[in-house]
């Protein structure tokens, strides 16, 4: 079985068979940076030390218990997580070097971190990527994540400071996945619609028909047949040439579960999407919704399990924005105050004859000789909001380590304008399995901001069809005023796995990204700005992207270097479009 290792995999075995100390067994994970294509050396001695202590059998005893599970991904790896917290105390003694070893991979964790892909966000499991950063975080040194009670109950039993046992370690980490309601002890197993095509038929399907990658390219404890193959999800497998076709009907009720209903019926959707889903966008879908859930008698344990992870991401949310109210109060107070300076610098309000006010000269022979007494000038200020603000938050997978402060940011702007009665609609954007879903979190007639901590993020990022979204969405809820100021929180990388398809000028399609993706969203910027739109954004990310959002947005954004300074220069880039408006 050893011969059919590549030489990064036969790296990564030596590893784990030097770390065990000896050679007789398969190991059932391997720890490979498929990015960098170089093993895991801190994760390969953990496994190779699960072997020492606990021995191949108990170990594929303990794994077997959820094979192919639909949760299988992430009982792995916060199986890892406890088992590395037992064999480093085991071994701790015996070799004291381990703690330095620990400690830089902690270290190279949240290094890390700034290096992932969009795809390698999206893969991550919300629980799995909190419990980790927590853990990492303690190693390390660094202050703990935001985290649940729930969530901390749960690292406290995956933490054990006591011995565990080779005849223990099955029956207690069994007993905390049923105790947090994890693992039952059967079987989930999730049955997909797939059809297969071979030869002839998949190179002309492939061409004709959109096709979905599943990319995965993170740090992670996998098995070994998972090397070079994902068991699970929407792909093209390069080896067996076979494609794995959707079935629409099953992505709209997972869009419909995991997001919340649509606002437009289904008529009013399907002539929606045939005006927008054109061009780049043939093919793809939309959805607009507002967050909130058709009541069901039954609900798939899947799409309560997304919903619980959707609940604990808005209290996360909710308790960081709280633990530093005071400061961000102190925040609305000022930027409010200075958008509302900004526009009595700006506003000349109209001037009419009044009975009260500043004097007139021109006026006052009226009151004598024509029984006027109207000789004084009274300002006229118009209840009428003068423009609107639509904030469009991208929520894709790569905004996964920055949920709580962009949601806290979104409070910040939404109350500070508010406080200057400008109405203000926050939204949020993302899109998966060919759908760009536009999911609103204020709309402009609410007073409270608290649905803003529902953000969280998830998926790809279709910019370019999210502003066709948009300007339907001004189209058909435009507001209490004529003028609408919208403003991105990008990384101007726009990405999704459903490609462009093919057509005359593109015979065999293109991926959504990079040129392509740029190109389509500045051409989309510049369709909302001919409508008299103004489109601005705060742009964080890195120098590449700098010169793809000057691409997209001409000058009209601004760069941030962190995610607390986002309300604040979406302030400024308010006050500079009413300077430019004639009030």
């Amino acid at each position: 079985m050893t011969g059919s290792y590549t030489e990064v995999q036969r790296r990564a075995a030596n590893q784990i068979w030097g770390a065990a100390g000896h050679y007789d067994f398969e190991p059932m994970f391997l720890a490979i940076h498929s990015q960098e294509n170089r093993p895991d050396f801190y994760m390969n001695l953990v496994i190779g030390l699960a072997y020492k202590y606990f021995g191949e059998k108990t170990l594929t005893e303990l794994f077997v218990r959820w094979q192919g599970d639909s949760r299988q991904q992430m009982l792995d790896d916060l199986a890892w997580l406890y088992i590395e917290q037992i064999v480093y105390k085991l071994e701790i003694p015996i070799r004291p070097a381990l703690e330095e070893v620990r400690m830089d991979y902690a270290e190279a964790f949240f290094a890390g971190e700034y290096k992932l892909s969009r795809q390698e966000w999206m893969s991550k499991n919300q629980l799995v990527y909190t419990l980790q950063s927590a853990r990492w975080s303690r190693v390390s040194g660094r202050k703990l994540p935001v985290m649940t009670p729930f969530e901390k109950k749960l690292l406290l039993a995956l933490t054990p400071e006591n011995k565990v046992s080779q005849e223990e370690i099955i029956e207690k980490l069994v007993s905390i996945y049923k105790t947090f309601y994890l693992f039952d002890g059967k079987k989930h197993i999730r049955k997909p619609l797939m059809l297969h095509f071979t030869g002839t038929a998949a190179r002309l399907l492939t061409r004709i028909m959109p096709a979905q990658l599943v990319k995965t390219d993170r740090v992670v404890v996998m098995r070994s047949s998972q090397a070079d193959s994902s068991q699970n999800g929407i792909m093209q497998n390069k080896s067996s040439s076979h494609m794995i076709l959707k079935k629409e009907e099953t992505d709209h009720a997972y869009i419909e579960n995991c997001f919340g209903r649509s606002l437009y019926s289904k008529q009013e959707l399907a002539r929606t999407e045939k005006e927008l889903c054109k061009g780049n966008h043939a093919g793809c879908h939309v959805w607009f919704t507002d967050g909130k859930y058709i009541p069901k008698e039954k609900i798939s344990a899947e799409n309560r399990y997304l919903r619980n992870q959707a609940q604990l991401q808005m209290e996360r949310n909710r308790i960081y924005y709280y633990k530093n109210q005071k400061l961000y109060q102190s925040i609305i107070t000022q930027l409010s105050s200075q958008i509302r300076n900004c526009m009595m610098v700006h506003q000349q309000p109209d001037i009419l004859p009044g009975r009260s006010g500043r004097l007139d000269p021109a006026r006052v022979w009226r009151s004598e000789y024509v029984m006027d007494d109207r000789v004084f000038h009274a300002n006229y200020e118009e209840k009428k909001p003068l423009f609107t603000v639509d904030l469009l938050l991208d929520a894709s997978a790569s905004r996964l380590q920055y949920q709580e402060m962009i949601a806290a940011q979104g409070v910040i702007l939404s109350e500070s304008l508010q406080a200057c009665h400008i109405p203000v609609r926050v939204s949020e954007f993302c899109s998966v399995r060919g759908y760009t879903v536009l999911r609103i979190l204020k709309a402009f007639e609410e007073k409270k901001s608290d649905d803003v901590f529902r953000y969280f993020a998830t998926g790809w990022n279709r910019d370019g069809l999210v502003m066709r979204e948009m300007n339907e969405l001004l189209r058909s809820h435009s507001g209490s005023a004529d003028r609408h100021l919208l403003i991105l929180l990008t990384d101007a990388e726009p990405n999704d796995s459903f490609r462009i398809q093919s057509s005359e000028q593109l015979p065999f399609g293109k991926d959504y990204g990079d040129e392509a993706a740029v190109n389509d969203t500045a051409a989309e910027v510049r369709a909302l700005q001919r409508k008299g739109i103004c489109v601005s954004a705060v742009f964080m990310g890195t120098d590449a992207g700098a010169l793809k959002a000057e691409i997209i947005y001409g000058k009209e954004y601004t760069r941030i270097q962190e995610v607390g300074q986002l309300a604040r220069a979406a302030g400024l880039l308010i006050q500079k479009e009413i300077s430019k408006i004639d009030l």
